[in-house]
């Protein structure tokens, strides 16, 4: 397979000069002046945004919250103001009537857009689910009072007026909510406002799920400044990144996922990974990879309310098929005498698996994830509030399994054209050590962040309070306690630092079962992966370099060996040459013994001359690289 058409690039100049047409980080007067042009709380007087004008206060004190402000008025990421805007531009014609009543109507859509699933556990254990599909049904969803309360008697209810769609399970009513869950695909102005106005969520929530960089430049005005472990004692929210793979057959089909991803309000991209030139690989295919996250805040229950959960996930690229279809179904295999298969979930979109699995009672996910001791799979009223993020976090690293074992997979192809060079040669495939170098790059790169990711997103969840202290569960540190809760919220800071650091084992028998903390082997084994890939990427490299410096010394051998031909063949020639000199003197050969006196005589001079003068100056060369050594002694000695 020869080396197709790269049609993606990760630098691309277009993209650089568009990112700082808003201006950069020390450009403030530029930043000021478009802010202007999009800002809308000074026109808008009809539609109060009391959280957005209580954003726009913080970023005077904690500038990094000023990019959650302008993602609220442009109605996505400022960076694609440039496709959003009407103003006449400065140069080039104005906007056609009809461009500009487009930009308006996109801009309004994309403030607009919402797409939440409030999910309810009731204390009898049901799960009751509205759908979400604009602000409205939202708003009636916030201000609903039996939101807290009592559960639907029907089995589906929908509201006349087609604001949101209410699902129970008809088994009669179960009493109060224990936990209100809000999942939301993508964010947007109206969400924003309606979440965080309600229940006073703090903005970093959002503006750390804004846009996902792998690092910042020096002029990015979105870069997020580091926080401080010891300093996050209060935040009630925790964020995992993570990596997801797609697969494409066309560079066509790439480039439309590509498109799609740039019509998400958050600034998300999939990336072509430059690694699909294997013999098994189709000509054409593309595998992207695309960093995402997920983001979840919680509210402690208080005075007889629910606990409140809202939870943030990227939206889903339709186009393409996810790597290997994705992943497993976990749930336990019925019988062979069982009635009916269950239905699988659907698999179009991280939006739809979630609510899937987190409606799911814990012991249909599979053996070692069973019930809580106090949880109404026992026989209790109390409800598992660990099911959903339970659900989140097996979704999560699902993904990172999946991510280790394409990675396994291309480090394997690699390891294979350099063993067996001879074999895909004969297939036209790229087997030098450059090609499988470049390849190998794009991991050795890759494969660090990786592990970042992973090591922060297990620093966050397992040391996130459960905001439940009457459920039984296992500490980040494996202990168990049936007296309160020993997680992250009652642990002391010395033993969430010290079980930050240790290496996660398997939960024991007589430890808490179904907790979050069982993953947590699991997370573990996808960061052992990323380690062990890394010290295989680093001896890779030290063979495959070291291999290019044998080829590299090869070639030179085989250069020498051609010089010293051609100076035989020069030494052939030489006297020849010098016979053919002579007689090109005098036309008459037997008067050229003249000739011959004359030319020897000046000829030998001038080569005496220029031999001596040779002589001398390397003879200088060696007194003055003396000389420079001797003062280099003495100032040594001196010393």
């Amino acid at each position: 397979m020869v080396a197709k058409k790269q049609i993606y690039e990760f630098f691309r100049p277009e993209l650089r000069d568009a990112s700082y047409e808003i201006g950069d980080v020390y450009s403030p007067d530029k930043v000021r002046q478009l802010q202007k042009e999009w800002e809308i709380l000074p026109d808008d007087v009809k539609k109060p945004l009391p959280y957005l004008t209580h954003v726009k206060a913080l970023s005077n004190t904690w500038p990094h919250l000023r990019l959650l402000a302008d993602f609220m008025e442009v109605g996505t990421t400022p960076l694609r103001w440039k496709e959003l805007t009407t103003t006449p531009p400065p140069q080039g014609p104005d906007l056609h009537p009809l461009e500009c009543q487009e930009r308006i109507k996109k801009r309004a859509e994309r403030a607009a857009r919402t797409n939440v699933m409030l999910l309810k556990y009731m204390a009898s254990g049901n799960v009751e689910q509205k759908h979400c599909r604009n602000v409205s049904a939202l708003h009636v969803a916030l201000n609903d009072e039996s939101t807290g309360g009592g559960e639907r008697e029907n089995e589906h209810e929908q509201r006349p007026d087609g604001e949101g769609e209410i699902r129970g399970d008809g088994r009669g009513r179960g009493g109060r909510c224990n936990l209100q869950l809000y999942v939301v695909e993508d964010l947007s102005r109206d969400v924003i406002e309606a979440l965080g106005s309600k229940f006073d969520i703090e903005p970093a929530f959002f503006r750390e799920h804004i846009v996902d960089y792998a690092w910042y430049n020096v002029r990015d005005r979105w870069e997020d400044p580091p926080s401080l472990q010891s300093a996050e004692e209060h935040r009630r929210w925790i964020q995992l990144r993570y990596v997801t793979a797609r697969y494409y057959k066309t560079p066509q089909s790439f480039k439309a996922a590509i498109r799609e991803a740039s019509n998400f309000n958050v600034l998300r991209r999939p990336d072509d990974d430059l690694n699909n030139k294997a013999v098994w690989d189709s000509e054409d295919a593309i595998v992207g990879v695309m960093r995402t996250r997920t983001s979840f805040w919680l509210k402690k229950g208080q005075d007889g309310n629910s606990a409140v959960g809202i939870l943030l996930l990227d939206p889903t690229i339709k186009e393409g098929t996810p790597l290997w279809h994705g992943y497993r179904n976990w749930s336990s295999t019925p019988s062979m005498h069982s009635p009916r298969i269950p239905a699988g979930p659907p698999r179009d979109s991280l939006f739809n698996d979630f609510i899937y699995w987190a409606k799911q009672p814990s012991a249909s996910i599979g053996s070692v994830l069973t019930h809580h001791p106090t949880s109404v799979l026992s026989g209790s009223s109390k409800t598992d509030l660990h099911a959903p993020t339970r659900a989140l976090l097996y979704l999560v690293c699902a993904e990172w399994l999946t991510m280790a074992s394409y990675i396994r997979t291309r480090l394997g192809i690699i390891d294979w054209e350099i063993s067996l060079p001879d074999n895909f040669a004969a297939q036209n495939i790229d087997t030098s050590s450059d090609g499988a170098l470049s390849r190998l790059h794009v991991w050795r790169r890759l494969v660090p962040l990786y592990q970042e990711m992973l090591t922060d997103s297990i620093r966050q969840v397992f040391g996130f309070p459960c905001h439940d202290s009457e459920v039984t569960t296992v500490s980040i540190n494996g202990v168990g306690s049936s007296s309160g809760c020993p997680c992250a919220q009652h642990a002391s800071s010395a033993s969430r630092f010290s079980s930050s650091i240790q290496p996660a084992r398997p939960p024991g028998p007589e430890e808490g079962k179904g907790s979050i903390a069982a993953i947590r082997v699991d997370f573990a084994r996808a960061l052992s992966y990323m380690q062990e890939y890394q010290m295989r990427i680093d001896r890779v490299t030290s063979i495959l370099t070291s291999t290019m410096s044998i080829e590299e010394s090869r070639h030179a051998i085989a250069d020498a060996k051609n010089v010293a031909r051609l100076t035989w063949l020069a030494s052939f020639f030489i006297p020849m040459s010098l016979i053919a000199s002579l007689f090109s003197m005098q036309a008459d050969v037997y008067a050229l013994a003249h000739t011959m006196r004359l030319y020897f005589a000046t000829a030998l001079p001038v080569a005496a001359v220029a031999m001596g003068l040779a002589w001398v100056i390397l003879k200088l060369k060696i007194w003055f690289s003396k000389r420079k050594r001797a003062r280099l002694a003495r100032t040594h000695k001196r010393r």
